[in-house]
């Protein structure tokens, strides 16, 4: 037997000459994270937020023919919601490490 496929036998091998690339693999996997469903719900509050309350100062020029229309309920409505939803994101953001 040559040396070369003693060589092979003794790494594992079994003398085939085919080498596979142990060395390359890294050694610690990267660590993943899962984003909370909790970051998403708060993009999507925020997101609805901002349209609701860009439509509620739309509204100002505009007064639809509503009993209640001077409350300008979206302006509020989509303020509280844009609030809720920035605070879902920060608490729930994801961290880069």
């Amino acid at each position: 037997m040559d040396q070369k496929s003693e060589m092979n036998k003794k790494r594992g091998g079994g003398g085939s000459g085919r080498q596979i690339a142990v060395d390359l693999i890294d050694e610690k996997p990267s660590k993943r994270h899962m984003l909370p469903v909790w970051f998403f719900i708060g993009l999507i509050l925020l997101t609805y937020g901002v349209i609701i309350f860009v439509t509620g100062i739309y509204e100002i020029s505009h007064p639809p023919s509503t009993i209640l229309s001077n409350l300008h309920a979206p302006i509020w409505w989509g303020g509280l919601l844009g609030i809720i939803g920035a605070v879902y994101i920060l608490k729930y953001r994801p961290h880069g490490q």
